[in-house]
């Protein structure tokens, strides 16, 4: 285990080339860069049939498989990554809600917790759940959400709305209990072990159902082309403050809505 979690080697970084070629290339258009956007926000799997889920609670993080110095590292990056999205984050004296394990056998790992926990997996759907338990990707992860008021009392009625003006309320906020990242030692081999943190601090911090293949220049498209990513993109970073900032008692619609505004303007 010890002896693959060294193969997650930082990678060289490029020094200044003075005899660069620059290149230039034509404006993106509004019209052109809002698509990409939602095509982006599509991609991640935010907000698509459900409003999106994000951390009420604050946020602790635990990491295991792997020496302390490393799980030290991982912690770190969750941590700083909540905090610059705008998520609650605990003191280090906490009770984990956050798991990233480190595995030799990503897929052994999610069916043993299955076996042990199935409720874990119960808020999943079909196809999600397949490649959770039955795909071969170096991250896996899944997650426990509670429905509350707005007020944080717990609540039964999913579907009870307040409509108020123009504004629709669904008086529902979903949040998140439980977030369980799985990295596959064996096909992460390779990766710099600060890329693969962003990716597990990313997906641990609001719902993601990304539906393949990921979105491009996008930490989690770290496994899909985007090898040399060391740290999240602009617009994952402006994806997840926008998760902490969107009204979370809205649709899912009004959600995707504004956060398709708000990784635009990330570009502009």
């Amino acid at each position: 285990m010890l002896a693959a979690i060294a193969l997650l080697a930082a990678a060289p970084v490029a020094g200044d080339d003075a005899d660069a070629i620059i290149v230039t290339g034509t404006p993106v258009t509004r019209e052109e860069a809002k698509k990409r956007a939602a095509e982006y926000v599509r991609r991640a799997g935010i907000a698509q049939l459900k409003p999106l889920a994000r951390w009420v609670d604050p946020v602790c993080p635990r990491t295991v498989g792997v020496e302390d110095d490393v799980a030290a590292i991982i912690n770190a990056r969750v941590r700083a990554v909540a905090s610059a999205a705008g998520a609650p984050v605990a003191p280090a004296d906490c009770s984990a809600n956050i798991v990233v394990a480190f595995s030799l056998d990503g897929r052994a790992l999610a069916r043993a917790v299955r076996r042990k926990a199935p409720d874990q997996f119960a808020e999943l759907a079909p196809v999600a759940r397949d490649r959770v338990l039955d795909g071969k990707g170096a991250i896996r992860w899944w997650y426990t959400t509670r429905d509350e008021s707005r007020d944080g009392m717990p609540i039964s009625d999913f579907y009870v709305k307040l409509y108020n003006s123009s504004v629709v309320s669904t008086q529902v906020v979903r949040a998140l209990q439980t977030a369980t990242v799985v990295i596959d030692v064996e096909q992460a081999e390779g990766m710099p072990l600060d890329a693969v943190a962003s990716y597990a601090a990313m997906v641990a911090l609001a719902e993601f159902r990304s539906n393949p293949p990921p979105p491009q220049e996008s930490i989690l498209a770290l496994f899909d082309g985007e090898a040399g990513r060391r740290e999240l993109s602009g617009h994952d970073a402006a994806l997840l403050r926008g998760i902490y900032t969107v009204p979370p008692d809205r649709e899912a619609w009004q959600q995707r809505r504004q956060l398709v505004t708000t990784v635009r303007k990330s570009g502009e």
